[in-house]
């Protein structure tokens, strides 16, 4: 008697840099403002694509220490290369927050902070579990935010330029500068977990202090904590 023989499933497609730039791309696409919808498909998809690479530039320096070129960037992607000391676990778990919409996205799409997030991308561990949605018997209530006082030392970033050690509060007068934060940020100082801390900040002043200078949009500003120099929970 003769069997038939079936065909091996094909395993899916592995995934590379292109893809997780594209899924960047993407997202940027839908960050893209009112005044972008006048513009051709073409032109906003060329924005996106120029803020994409910008971005990938801040995630392999914070990653890697190093700073390439938006053209390198570009170059990578269209090669399907993985940057250099990284690997596709970190971009796969970065293009799977990028799909989400973001950090704080992807943590309110599951149930976890945004701590927990970040944990789970900059994991070594290629079997650490995803965020997922907290047991009924763990959760907290939702917090109100909560006022605190950081001084910071980082590098903002407009545009194509780069400040180094810059401070925040900008007025030297300014002991600190008062943010407004959810509770994800005091476990993450509770915790004494400076990367996850730095990271929250480095978004929280962006939007808190850096949005506030009435910057275009398209010069993408961004401030990156390297050093807390003062954290006061409930400042007066």
């Amino acid at each position: 008697m003769r069997f038939a023989r079936f065909a091996e499933p094909e395993a899916p497609p592995r995934r590379g840099f292109r893809d997780a730039f594209t899924d960047l791309v993407d997202r940027k696409l839908g960050e893209l403002g009112g005044r972008w919808a006048r513009e051709s498909q073409r032109s906003r998809r060329a924005e996106a694509a120029r803020r994409a690479r910008v971005e990938m530039v801040r995630r392999i320096e914070h990653r890697t220490g190093r700073r390439y070129a938006p053209s390198t960037i570009a170059r990578w992607a269209a090669h399907d290369a993985t940057p250099p000391d990284t690997d596709m676990l970190w971009w796969d778990r970065w293009a799977a927050i990028d799909r989400a919409g973001g950090i704080q996205a992807l943590a309110a799409q599951t149930g976890a902070t945004p701590g927990r997030v970040i944990a789970w991308r900059d994991s070594l561990d290629p079997d650490a579990p995803p965020p997922g949605r907290i047991p009924v018997g763990a959760r907290r209530p939702t917090a109100a935010p909560q006022r605190i006082g950081v001084e910071a030392i980082g590098v903002l970033t407009i545009g194509r330029t780069r400040i180094d050690d810059r401070r925040v509060p900008t007025n030297p007068m300014e002991p600190y500068e008062v943010l407004l934060v959810g509770p994800e940020v005091m476990d993450a100082w509770l915790a004494d977990d400076t990367d996850t801390l730095m990271e929250l900040l480095s978004d929280t002043i962006t939007e808190q202090v850096i949005g506030t200078w009435g910057l275009a949009p398209e010069q993408e500003p961004h401030y990156d904590v390297t050093d807390i120099l003062q954290f006061i929970a409930n400042p007066n």
